[in-house]
């Protein structure tokens, strides 16, 4: 049994008070009381499975586990000196969850039927009160940590509509990444293990990428935040998900909102893109052509990020001679996405470059208003003093930036942080124009 170590394994064990009483059977077998530890661990169990059911009545509204905590009580109080509702609460859970399968209740049935042995003496036995094996209790313990304990209270596919109907009903607070990531951590994902979780990625990646129903695509874009999360707590998992079940992952519908949304995972995870087969690859291929704002997020088509950055440039000099109204325009979260994976990447220089050469080729008053507003000072903390001063000899040679109205403003607040960022040493002087 230490070559098992049990004292690890019970960490694993999901309800704090299960792990509490755990620790008394620990105590028997360690100390060789292995009738103690078998009589108790059958105690453990059965009031980790009472455990499980008040979770998922009082946590997850679940209606079955409802009915069978009543009919439990009822039964008590009928007859309370009867220990019959034991035996019936296994099979109750049994045929009516799934809280654990045929082979997790074939070894809870063995392990009360030893236990009926260790508690009961037997008369036409030499020895009265039958002692298990140290073996034995080792199996027991063993198989009861694996097959219960240590299991969540729902599983994947049952939970997975519980969250999502949360959330669903939650978007007007849940509205950005960190707070919904601290609401699921919080109410469900500290309750299961990563093989739940990757379960439940699975499933999920239904609702995000092949669904195309109305309630869908309301719920799509927390649903992807969602699936991140769990993506992200679990990569080397979900990757070798992916890569062993492609065809079901591949299968988008040629939907735009859907494959903008496989453009954007796979542009955090280019590797991935190999994977997918030609169809999924030829999709993706044409929402490019029609979407700027997914060609723009789309950077692992290009040869590499730095080459990517530059088609990006072409692009928006090319969208910027369009006539009104406009065919095809680039949505701001677009460009702040390509900044954030660049940062992501390693590829600071290319972003801050990138960002100044945006400011400094406005055009119109119109167009250096939005890209100061939506693009620089959002990302300013990641310039440093040499990339202030590029950008200060940038605009001073672009009247459409220094001259028009909001300008003033907005240059306050550059100086603002530049003094926060370098101090009074910045050769302001040098620029008069812009501040």
């Amino acid at each position: 049994m230490k070559d098992y170590n049990i004292e690890n394994y019970s960490e694993k064990i999901n309800s704090e008070k299960t792990k509490k009483y755990f620790k008394e059977v620990v105590s028997s077998y360690f100390n060789e009381n292995y009738r103690a530890s078998i009589v108790t661990l059958y105690s453990v169990v059965i009031n980790d499975i009472l455990i499980k059911l008040e979770t998922l009545e009082e946590v997850y509204s679940d209606e079955t586990a409802k009915s069978i905590l009543k009919e439990i009580k009822e039964f008590q109080l009928e007859y309370p000196t009867k220990a019959d509702w034991e035996k019936d609460i296994v099979e109750k859970v049994k045929n009516r969850t799934k809280l654990f399968d045929n082979t997790d209740y074939a070894h809870i049935l063995s392990l009360r039927n030893d236990r009926h042995f260790c508690a009961h003496p037997v008369l036409n036995k030499e020895e009265k009160l039958y002692t298990p094996s140290k073996e034995n209790v080792a199996s027991h313990i063993r198989n009861m940590l694996e097959a219960l304990l240590t299991k969540p209270a729902i599983l994947s596919k049952k939970i997975l509509q519980t969250i999502l109907i949360d959330i669903s009903g939650k978007k007007d607070i849940l509205f950005d990444k960190e707070t919904l990531e601290k609401y699921l951590k919080s109410k469900y994902l500290k309750n299961l293990n990563e093989n739940i979780e990757v379960s439940i990625f699975r499933e999920l990646w239904k609702f995000v990428y092949k669904l195309e129903d109305e309630k869908s695509d309301e719920n799509r874009l927390i649903n992807y935040r969602f699936i991140t999360l769990l993506y992200n707590k679990n990569r080397k998992l979900c990757q070798d998900k992916i890569k062993s079940e492609i065809e079901y992952f591949g299968n988008i519908p040629n939907n735009g909102n859907n494959i903008n949304f496989i453009i954007r995972f796979l542009s955090e995870n280019e590797f991935l893109l190999k994977e997918f087969k030609e169809h999924t690859h030829l999709l993706i291929s044409k929402q490019v052509e029609k979407d700027a704002s997914a060609e723009v997020v789309a950077w692992f088509l290009s040869e590499n990020y730095q080459k990517h950055i530059e088609k990006v440039k072409e692009l928006i000099i090319e969208l910027e001679k369009q006539d009104f109204p406009f065919t095809k325009k680039i949505e701001t979260s677009a460009l702040q996405r390509l900044i954030n994976i660049g940062i992501s990447k390693g590829f600071r220089k290319e972003v801050i470059g990138f960002i100044i050469w945006n400011y400094s080729v406005s055009n119109s008053y119109y167009k250096a208003d939005t890209a100061f507003a939506n693009i620089l000072m959002p990302n300013v903390e990641l310039f440093e003093k040499d990339d202030l001063i590029n950008l200060c000899n940038e605009i001073k040679e672009n009247s459409q930036i220094y001259s028009r109205n909001q300008a003033e403003e907005d240059h306050n607040k550059l100086k603002k942080y530049i003094l926060h960022k370098v101090g009074e040493e910045f050769p302001f002087k040098d620029y008069k124009t812009i501040f």
